[in-house]
């Protein structure tokens, strides 16, 4: 491919056919690389023919070099650039020029001179125009947001799902409670662990994780501040928070991450209620909180028989030492966020926008 060359006004030639009516959506991030792409779309077969024909440089009127449906040929870009265009559909094709900051931003001039509309964000039909579908497109575009892979025959069953129900289905509160409990498999959520001091709860991030990420050490208050990673439990990609351990003589600087920490206990999704032997959860009330709940008892190898009062109330007992009962807790978090019921239920799932609400402690630095 010939490199990007500067055109004196950015191109400009006389009589080439308006972009009028066609959109345009970058589908690469703006940045250094060595292939960008983007996509021309339009609701007018005429229109996307035109555009076209004025960005390759054929001439208006003429099939010489007109690229039909299912194509992928090279071509010269508007004199500025040279790279592959692929007409997906009529109405839709991706353009594919060298990367540089400098080719796309004179390409992106010369298409908005001539009428082409900047389109941030297009609806799921005209970003998935080969979809049967608008549920299919709509599923589709949560396929390429979905952190969890277990989302993925889901979504696509459900284009299916709704031939099946017909147009006149309405979904119920169930319905509703059920769909927003899928969205966990495209946003992951927020599980928050909680307890007091030297429960183990670092060392249950660890094992979970499978490595080292928070300091684990036999002496109250070692964690002092929240420390997150992204986890797969049973599947689900989450997002784990381990806190500070809670004690009656909690110094300022522990009282100060506590009350820093009320935000990330609001808006979990899920508690991990932490204890040991001998050691119980503290009762954690945070106004507005309304996540589900679940007691984790720490320490099973100290317990074998579970005759402690901590165990016997537990929903998981664990032992990260001798790594048991960590299958079960993965099971057990991803069924208190996604019930086992859900994942068998034909009725259609009623899509939510994938938008993951801000995290008040930063994006987990984890993988």
């Amino acid at each position: 491919m010939n490199q990007p060359q500067k055109i004196e006004g950015v191109a400009v030639q006389a009589g080439l056919p308006p972009f009028h009516g066609v959109r345009l959506h970058w589908e690469t991030a703006r940045g250094v690389g060595a292939i960008a792409m983007a996509r021309l779309h339009t609701s007018d077969a005429t229109a996307l023919e035109r555009a076209l024909g004025a960005l390759t440089g054929s001439a208006a009127g003429s099939n010489e070099r007109a690229i039909p449906v299912g194509a992928i040929v090279h071509r010269t870009l508007a004199e500025i650039d040279d790279g592959i265009v692929a007409r997906s559909s009529s109405c839709s094709a991706w353009v594919f020029p060298h990367g540089g900051p400098y080719s796309c931003t004179c390409l992106r001039e010369w298409m908005c001179s001539r009428g082409a509309a900047i389109d941030e964000n297009p609806s799921p039909r005209d970003a998935f125009p080969e979809a049967a579908d608008d549920t299919e497109a709509a599923a589709l575009q949560l396929l390429a947001h979905a952190a969890s892979a277990r989302a993925v025959p889901l979504l696509l069953a459900q284009s299916m799902c709704r031939r099946r129900v017909g147009p006149g289905w309405q979904p119920t509160t169930d319905d509703l409670s059920r769909s927003r409990r899928l969205m966990h498999w495209i946003d992951p959520p927020c599980i928050v662990a909680v307890g007091q001091t030297n429960v183990g709860k670092s060392s249950l991030l660890n094992a979970l994780a499978g490595r080292c990420i928070a300091i684990a050490f036999d002496a109250e208050g070692t964690t002092r501040d929240a420390v997150a990673a992204q986890l797969t439990l049973d599947g689900l990609v989450a997002d784990w928070f381990d806190t500070p351990g809670i004690r009656d003589d909690a110094d300022a600087v522990e009282r100060a991450a506590h009350a820093l920490l009320e935000p990330l206990r609001r808006r979990a999704d899920l508690l991990i209620e932490v204890s040991a032997p001998g050691k119980p959860c503290p009762t954690i009330r945070t106004a507005g909180c309304t996540a589900a709940r679940l007691r984790v008892c720490t320490h099973a190898d100290r317990d074998t028989a579970r005759e402690s009062a901590e165990a016997k109330v537990a929903d998981v007992c664990v032992s990260c030492t001798e790594r048991t009962g960590l299958d079960a807790l993965a099971v057990a978090v991803r069924r208190a966020l996604i019930a086992d019921a859900d994942l068998v239920c034909d009725d259609p799932w009623v899509f939510q926008p994938a938008a993951p609400l801000p995290n008040p402690l930063g994006t987990p630095t984890h993988e």
